[in-house]
């Protein structure tokens, strides 16, 4: 049984260059609707989601399967006449959460450069993976803090006009403050990685 052929450094660093160029695509897609919904919110024109119990009309038909009831969980909204204060809290809570995925994949592309430079452990990582880690974590709470704040005083404000049908509240995802942690304790490996490379220098 034949050895399988080593990838040439060549191949590898084409490969690193890939992931480079899909993360600043991936990054793109992420970030951008968002930056185009902060700066609609902000001009009047953008749209934002709000919570709703508004019951889903049916009709039974006599036959097959039968919708019981249903209700609205949320309603993506274009308001016009909102406060200053309310489209204020909407356009940076998305701004907030359009820089956490900008930080977030500035430090996934630094990765995988340090990685073509044969550089895997620096001192550059560990503060990448820091501030993405910190971005998740503070960037995400703000993120949903801000937004949380300016749909509950835009759904009160609309709910006269609405027949009340907007509930005032928000949701909250923990998930991203999850990542962040755990990009935080990424950090700490990285960073004995690069004692224990210091340490190690010379002896092979």
């Amino acid at each position: 049984m034949t050895a399988p052929a080593p990838v040439s450094p060549r191949m590898e660093r084409g490969i690193l260059v890939l992931f480079v160029a899909a993360s600043a695509v991936m990054g793109s897609v992420l970030a951008l609707p968002a930056v185009r919904s902060a700066i609609g919110i902000a001009t009047g024109d953008g749209g934002f989601r709000l919570l709703t119990d508004a019951a889903v009309l049916t009709a039974p038909t006599g036959t097959g399967a039968q919708t019981v009831s249903a209700r609205y969980e949320s309603a993506w909204v274009v308001a016009d006449g909102l406060s200053a204060g309310a489209r204020s809290l909407l356009a940076s809570g998305t701004a907030a959460g359009a820089l956490t995925t900008l930080l977030t994949i500035g430090a996934v592309m630094l990765f995988f450069l340090l990685v073509t430079w044969r550089r895997p452990f620096h001192r550059a990582l560990v503060v990448a993976t820091r501030v993405a880690g910190a971005s998740l974590l503070i960037g995400g709470i703000l993120s949903a803090g801000l937004t949380g704040l300016g749909r509950m005083m835009a759904a009160s404000e609309l709910n006269p006009s609405a027949g009340d049908v907007f509930v005032i509240g928000s949701a909250f995802e923990p998930i991203w403050a999850l990542v962040g942690l755990g990009v935080l304790t990424l950090s700490v490996v990285f960073s004995y990685g690069i004692r224990l490379q210091r340490d190690t220098e010379g002896l092979v």
